[in-house]
This record gives C-alpha cells, sequence and structure tokens, in this order.
C-alpha cells in the first residue's frame, strides 16, 4: 500500500487528478456555453481531443518521465483514450438517456471513475518499459 503513494504511483494520481478536473471543467465549459446546440455528445468529443492532448503532454514529462518515440508514444495514447471516449460515452448516454440523471455530475463522476484503469492500461502499453525512464536507484551505504 506504501508504494501506492510514492513515485509513479503518487505522481500519475497528482497528474491524472490534474488531467482529469483539466477536462471536466473543460466539458462543463463547452457544455454550458454549446451544450444546447451541439449537443453533449459533440460537447464530449471536442473535450476529449483537447484533454488528451493535454493529458499526453503532461503524463510523459511528469508521470513517466519518457524519452522514448513522441508520435510512437502519442499514437498508443491516443488509442488508449478512444478506448476511454467509447467507455465514457456510453457510460453518459447510459446516465442521461437510459437512467434520466443530469448531464454534468453524471460526467463529473464517469470521467473521476476512469482515471484508475486507465492507469494500468496506460502504464502496461502506452509509455511501456523501454521507453521510460528507470526510476532513480537507491545507494545503501
Amino acid at each position: 500500500m506504501k508504494r501506492l503513494f510514492t513515485g509513479r504511483p503518487l505522481r500519475y494520481l497528482i497528474i491524472g487528478g490534474w488531467n482529469t478536473v483539466f477536462g471536466l471543467v473543460f466539458f462543463t465549459f463547452l457544455y454550458l456555453v454549446l451544450g444546447h446546440t451541439l449537443g453533449y455528445v459533440v460537447v464530449l468529443t471536442i473535450a476529449q481531443v483537447v484533454a488528451v492532448i493535454q493529458s499526453h503532454l503532461t503524463q510523459r514529462l511528469f508521470v513517466w518521465r519518457s524519452h522514448g518515440p513522441y508520435l510512437g508514444e502519442l499514437a498508443r495514447f491516443s488509442v488508449v483514450y478512444v478506448g476511454v471516449y467509447v467507455a465514457n460515452l456510453l457510460l453518459l448516454v447510459l446516465a442521461t438517456d437510459g437512467l434520466g440523471l443530469p448531464v454534468l455530475p453524471s460526467q463529473w463522476v464517469i470521467g473521476g471513475a476512469l482515471i484508475v484503469p486507465t492507469y494500468f492500461v496506460q502504464r502496461g502499453w502506452a509509455f511501456r518499459g523501454h521507453s521510460v525512464a528507470p526510476p532513480p536507484s537507491k545507494v545503501e551505504g
């Protein structure tokens, strides 16, 4: 349990939290400004594209500290977020159209819930092994 709150997992929680809040605030802004004309599906799509670009940069620099080929990582990262987008969209449609829940609170709950499974996919695939800077070694004396 201690390992969960140190090193890369801690950085992911902090940066992932920031990225989640950024994406949700941006979605909320777009929904309040454009939602009545574009609908929540288009707003979610626009917000997701912007949030993924921002998220990739922050995760690459601060969480994974990657030096791997940029375009390959961006492509893998984006594929992961296509899956996140589809899951998000399906859950949002279920919550709003299926259960009659309001869009904004539903999106905030769904967006927050998707952060944990996304970490494991990013760790195991998008920023995999050789392209991630190794953790600093401890010198014992």
